[in-house]
């Protein structure tokens, strides 16, 4: 029988779903939405108060920029980007909120020691993560124009990953202007389009000033628009380090192009791809001296139930395992800022509300009656009885309580919008404004992704019989404000 052959048939590319709904994602999504909307609604409020006579009012602009960029704004974004930005590689970086960040324009072959000891060795410093502490010092930095060597880069995503390491070179000593670099672990089997393979995968920009993101409207750093000089000052200055490094070049890898950053910031590129080979550097990097940031690097990152937090990749072989697993627990139970922010602004939500509720006690039983005021303020104390309980189990990294603490800051949510819209300024003032303010924000940090995977993470950890935090997680972290 012509064209006859043994053994199954052609079948299907994908052989099962490529995206697994996560247990518990349609609750969140809910809440992302209302936390959004909730978020305009304060905004336009916000907007229409800064309109009043007073000048004093006017003051009102910049709180009004501050919930528009920072939390209008992002979520919105965010909300539009995962329907129609591609969730696959196609040469580019995306940011937190899913727009299109970076181009990718380097690919390296090596381990994250042999990256810190070449790039170190070539005048590279290795930039510090996104906290607290760091963003404000950056915040200075710009501010007074002052060095800050360490100053940290805002998180992109490649593969559903953030950065694993960053390198920048102040100009001048000011952190305004800078070239850095972030990298990121390829996924285990992972090839770049047209079969080939790369370790490492980066993205190299030159920083030029301080302004406004075009999409944002937040504070950022201004990107160079000709990225291949930036790429191309990277290669020369890691060939320069050692004769055992050099490079080979995918001519033609993308398309050459002009286009936007996440910044809104125009890029333009050649489409060529150079790929770095450190595998021939002898790294001189004291073992025992390494950075956090490289160790956590080195151990590669476990697949794990949650799809959204990309595949996996094997640990380096050249970092002793007992150093390489040193600092892996407390770095995989960190509290991401939204955590912290969440639990306590539901702590300054209900101080606010106590406020409001003995403020307008009085008013509020001559208005409604004594038995309805009693009912009322009964079904106020449960509620602030479930946040500070549900706050504190979520602080622990509880899933089920984060969910009970949003549902909680919903219902005061509500409440005190009633109070704004129906009676003014009669019940509570300004201490209303606080609680509903306090309340959107709790919303809005914990209903995102960084205190979803953790409390997620965290939970498991609890179900674990004896898992003492053993689990080789890394932690994710929010950022408080955008700097590229």
């Amino acid at each position: 029988m012509h064209g006859s052959r043994t053994g199954p048939g052609p079948g299907k590319i994908h052989t099962k779903p490529t995206w697994v709904a996560h247990p518990g994602r349609a609750v969140d999504v809910f809440f992302f939405i209302v936390a959004t909307l909730a978020a305009v609604a304060l905004a336009v409020d916000i907007f229409r108060a800064s309109f009043s006579t007073r000048l004093l009012h006017l003051t009102l602009l910049l709180p009004f920029w501050a919930i528009v960029a920072y939390l209008v704004l992002p979520r919105i974004h965010t909300l539009l980007t995962a329907v129609y930005v591609p969730d696959y590689f196609i040469g580019r970086a995306r940011t937190s909120d899913g727009l299109l960040g970076d181009p990718i324009n380097l690919a390296l072959d090596g381990s994250a020691l042999e990256i810190h000891s070449a790039m170190t060795d070539a005048g590279w410093i290795l930039a510090d993560d996104v906290t607290l502490r760091s963003s404000l010092g950056i915040i200075r930095s710009a501010v007074f124009r002052t060095s800050y060597p360490h100053a940290p880069v805002s998180p992109l995503l490649v593969f559903g990953r953030t950065q694993c390491l960053a390198y920048q070179q102040e100009v001048d000593g000011n952190a305004s202007q800078r070239h850095h670099v972030r990298f990121w672990r390829c996924p285990d089997g992972w090839y770049l389009p047209g079969g080939v393979r790369a370790q490492w995968l980066a993205a190299g920009t030159y920083d030029r000033a301080v302004g406004l993101s075009l999409f944002t409207l937040q504070i950022t750093h201004k990107v160079d628009a000709d990225i291949d000089v930036e790429r191309d000052y990277i290669v020369n200055s890691l060939e320069r380090t050692g004769p055992g490094i050099r490079h080979r070049m995918i001519e033609n890898f993308s398309t050459g192009y002009h286009s936007r950053n996440g910044g809104g910031d125009e890029v333009r590129t050649d489409g060529n791809l150079p790929v770095i080979d450190l595998t021939g550097y002898t790294p001189r990097t004291d073992l025992d001296d390494l950075p956090r940031a490289v160790l956590r690097a080195a151990r590669g990152y476990p697949d794990i139930s949650d799809p959204t937090a990309g595949a996996a990749a094997s640990p380096d072989t050249d970092v002793p395992a007992e150093l390489l697993y040193r600092d892996e627990k407390a770095e995989g139970t960190a509290r991401p800022l939204s955590i912290v922010a969440g639990v306590l602004l539901a702590v300054l939500g209900v101080c606010a509300d106590i406020v409001v509720d003995v403020r307008t006690l009085g008013q509020f039983i001559g208005e409604t009656g004594l038995w309805a005021a009693i009912a009322f303020q009964a079904v106020r104390v449960i509620t602030y009885l479930g946040l500070l309980h549900c706050g504190w189990r979520t602080w622990w990294g509880s899933g089920r309580a984060r969910i009970w603490l949003l549902g909680f800051a919903l219902f005061n949510l509500l409440v005190d919008g009633a109070f704004v819209e129906l009676a003014g300024d009669r019940f509570g003032g300004m201490a209303t404004v606080a609680a509903v303010g306090a309340n959107i924000i709790l919303l809005l940090a914990l209903s995102g992704d960084s205190a979803r995977v953790w409390s997620t993470r965290m939970s498991g950890r609890l179900r674990e019989p004896g898992s003492g935090g053993t689990s080789r997680l890394p932690g994710s972290t929010g950022a408080p404000v955008s700097f590229r």
